[in-house]
Formats: structure tokens, C-alpha cells, sequence
């Protein structure tokens, strides 16, 4: 079964949401080098451009779906798009840090807008269900390929010559790209109907957005500041809210009135546990790029070009591995993912090694990144999976959104906690070793220690395949 062209185009379109929002996730961990130099920025200013994307994303994405059947989902996809394309030339025209912000945070919000929309209007367009299943395989592959653009861009596009602080590039590149999906989404896609039964309460929304920004904020602005008191209150303060948050959840879905979570889902032990590997997975993810882009360019001489050529390796690793393993999780179950874990950490203890040299061996970080590369793609794209595979039908949609909320905080804490680790340890060397920095050996130590934790929480799953 084929698709028509008019079907690979509905599908491209409406993929053009996550391939965005992917596409802005990574192109950042290349340039972020090249933006904190043009505006000057600090080591914590540089964290919350990734942030507020980031915490603006995970806030809405849990509502999304239900906002998308009240308002309709061609609706939102719309007024997402066109926000995150606003959003991004505010980005790409910030003459300082503030209107940068204020243009991540909206590019957040707006990425969970139009995601969920995007997909969600796939899977009505194709009710042949080998159609949808091949439309989605599609739209899984865009946001796959997606990162590997968004590494290679960040790399070339701040290198241009031809145009003055050519980092905006990577803002103003998203523009005429959602300009056309917005255009061709209005124009050819049906209309959905949409559903004035569903309940949308912002109140629980902006709750979530605070206790984020109270976690979040002292975590990324404490070690810069030296641990005021202040920050050390707001972090205790927070933790307490969240519990109560939680509790005053619970209650109201003891009186049958709907919540932001479904604790029905915290009975299942195999979900519990795919959870906490997801939290510490997550964690080390984005901050790897990061870390290493950000070393690569201020402390072994790379250019963001040649950074970005040597992340591609990574992504073919990754594309690789994610494609074997698809097969191979079937018939192997939990010990793929074990065995991906152990690459990764092998990985990081080499990337030590061989980054102990004034001068980096090209050939040698190749390499080192595709095995690295192949180790993330064992893993990933099995944890959801895994989470989720034990959950009743009813409760996958639910299980779905707190799954990919965890991944998003997860990415958070990463950034606050080992990003900040890398960007405020005082420099010295590294036990002895002569050319590696404190702040990147202790930084890709506390990688390896949360890669062991969720060594041991999926150690613990059965064996079940």
C-alpha cells in the first residue's frame, strides 16, 4: 500500500511541528558558544535559553490533547505554528538577553501547542490502519532526522561570513519554513470537529509553570550567586508545594473532578520504575551536547562548524542502532537496553581519554561519537516502551503525557544541575590528568553515576520480553 503525493504532503506538513520544535532543541547546544560571545551573556544566561524553551514546551504539552479536541486541532496547529514562527524572529532579532527569553518561552509554548495537534491530525486523515501506521512511521522519522539537521545547522549556519552575527541564522532559518507549513495546513487540510464537552482549567496549568520556574530557578542561578539563602528557601519552598500540589491532585480525583495527573498510573511497579530511568536518562541526554559543544569550541579550538560536522557522527550512530534495535528488542527484551546503557558509559569514560590531548585526534572523536551515538540509539527510543508496555489501554494516553512531561523536566534539571556543574566548577586539573578540565571530568563523572541508575532500574524489570 502507497501513499498518493497529496498524502506525503498532509504528512510532511503537519510533521513540520515536531521537526521545528526538534530542530530548535538541538541547533542550540552547537551555537549557544557563539550567542553567549555576540550579547555577552553569563554561563546561567546560556542555560535558561534552553530552559524557558523547554519548561514553556513541557507546561502546555499535557493539556494540548484536551485542548485540541475542545478548540479543534487544525485550530491550534494554526495559531501554534504561527506562534512559534513569530516567536522565532523575535528570537533571530533580539538586540539582548530579555527579548531572547521572551522569544524561547513563546517558542516553547507554542511547540506545545502545535505538536500534539500535528499528530493527532494524522492519525484522523489516515483510518486505514497500515496507511496511519506508515504515516506515523513518517513522522517519527522527520523528528529523527531533525536532530541531526539541528546539530549540523547550529555548527554552519554561525559560521557565515556573508551576513553580520550570522547566529540569528539559526532563529530566522524557522521562518519561511513555518510561514509554508502555515499556509499549506490552512489551505489543504480538513477541518476536525471539535468538542465543547471537554473542560480546560488554566488554573492547574500556571501551578505547574510555577513549581517548575521555583525548582529550576535556584538550581540554574544558585551556584552563580554562591547559594544565597534566598535560593536555598525557594528550592525547600518549592519541593513542600509540590508535594501539596500533588495531594490536593489526588483528592480531587478521589471526588471524580479531573486532574492534571491520573495516580492510577502509579500502581503499576513497571511504570514506576520506567519513570525514574527516564528521569535520569534524560538528565544526561541534552546535557552531553551541551557540555561537549561547548568544550569542543572554548577549550580544544574547534570551530562550530567542525563541532557540528562531528555531532552528525553521532546522529549516524544513533539513526543506526534505533533502526537494528526496533527488531531486536522483540525477541531480547530489557537486555538491548542494558546493553546500549553499557556503551554509553563506556563511551563517556573514553571521551575522557581521548580528550586528554592538547590536540584532538579528528578521526579518533568521530568515532568516538557514532560508538557513542549507537549506545543513545539502543536506548531511547526502547525507554517509552518500556515504561508504558505493562499500562491497560485506558490509561496509555495518560501514561503517554506523563511520560513525556518527565522526559522534558528531566531535561531541566540536566541542564541546571550537570550543565551547571560543567559551567561554575572552579577550573583546575582533572586528578592529575593534564588536559582535561575539572569542570568537564566531574561533569561527565555525575553522567556516568545517573547512566548506572538507570542501569539498576532496568536491571530490576523482568525479564519478560
Amino acid at each position: 500500500m502507497s501513499f498518493q503525493i497529496k498524502d506525503l504532503l498532509h504528512i510532511l506538513f503537519l510533521s513540520t511541528a515536531v521537526f521545528l520544535f526538534v530542530i530548535d532543541l538541538f541547533i542550540l547546544n552547537v551555537s549557544l558558544p557563539n550567542i553567549q560571545h555576540a550579547l555577552h551573556l553569563s554561563n546561567s544566561d546560556t542555560q535558561w535559553i534552553i530552559v524557558l524553551y523547554i519548561v514553556g514546551y513541557a507546561s502546555i504539552l499535557i493539556y494540548a490533547g484536551n485542548a485540541g479536541n475542545r478548540y479543534g486541532k487544525k485550530k491550534l496547529y494554526l495559531v501554534g505554528m504561527a506562534g512559534f514562527t513569530l516567536a522565532s524572529f523575535l528570537c533571530g532579532v533580539s538586540s539582548n538577553l530579555y527579548a531572547l527569553l521572551l522569544g524561547r518561552l513563546a517558542q516553547g509554548i507554542s511547540a506545545g501547542l502545535m505538536v500534539p495537534q500535528g499528530i493527532a491530525l494524522i492519525t484522523l486523515l489516515f483510518e486505514n490502519p497500515e496507511k496511519r501506521s506508515m504515516a506515523l512511521g513518517i513522522y517519527g522519522s522527520i523528528a529523527g532526522i531533525a536532530s541531526v539537521i539541528g546539530q549540523l545547522l547550529g555548527g554552519i549556519l554561525p559560521d557565515q561570513i556573508w551576513i553580520n552575527e550570522s547566529w540569528r541564522l539559526i532563529f530566522l532559518i524557522n521562518v519561511p519554513i513555518g510561514f509554508l507549513a502555515f499556509l499549506s495546513v490552512y489551505r489543504y487540510t480538513p477541518k476536525d470537529d471539535s468538542s465543547v464537552k471537554s473542560s480546560i482549567s488554566f488554573m492547574p496549568m500556571l501551578t505547574f509553570f510555577a513549581l517548575l520556574m521555583g525548582i529550576i530557578f535556584p538550581l540554574i542561578m544558585g551556584p552563580e550567586l554562591k547559594w544565597p539563602l534566598w535560593s536555598q528557601f525557594l528550592l525547600v519552598g518549592t519541593l513542600f508545594f509540590v508535594l501539596l500540589f500533588l495531594k490536593k491532585q489526588r483528592k480531587q480525583q478521589q471526588k471524580g473532578y479531573p486532574t492534571l495527573l491520573n495516580f492510577m498510573l502509579f500502581k503499576n511497579r513497571i511504570f514506576n520504575i520506567g519513570l525514574l530511568a527516564a528521569l535520569a536518562y534524560y538528565m544526561v541526554q541534552d546535557a552531553y551536547f551541551i557540555i561537549n559543544s561547548n568544550y569542543l569550541q572554548n577549550q580544544k579550538n574547534y570551530t562550530s562548524t567542525m563541532t557540528g560536522i562531528a555531532f552528525i557522527y553521532q546522529g549516524m550512530g544513533y539513526v543506526l542502532a534505533s533502526v537494528i534495535v526496533s527488531r531486536l528488542i522483540q525477541r531480547y527484551g530489557k537486555i538491548v537496553i542494558l546493553t546500549g546503557l553499557a556503551i554509553m558509559i563506556l563511551g563517556l569514560l573514553f571521551h575522557l581519554f581521548i580528550f586528554n590531548t592538547q590536540f584532538l585526534d579528528n578521526d579518533q572523536l568521530h568515532v568516538l561519537f557514532f560508538f557513542y551515538g549507537i549506545g543513545c540509539g539502543s536506548v531511547l527510543p526502547a525507554l517509552m516502551t518500556l515504561a508504558l508496555k505493562d499500562l491497560n489501554e485506558t490509561l496509555i494516553a495518560d501514561g503517554t503525557a506523563v511520560y513525556l512531561t518527565i522526559q522534558q523536566l528531566s531535561i531541566c534539571l540536566g541542564i541546571a544541575c550537570i550543565v551547571g556543574v560543567f559551567l561554575h566548577q572552579k577550573e583546575s586539573i582533572f586528578f592529575g590528568w593534564q588536559h582535561i578540565s575539572s569542570s568537564y571530568g566531574y561533569s561527565m563523572s555525575l553522567s556516568v553515576i545517573l547512566l548506572l541508575s538507570v542501569v539498576c532500574a532496568v536491571a530490576c524489570l523482568p525479564s519478560k520480553k
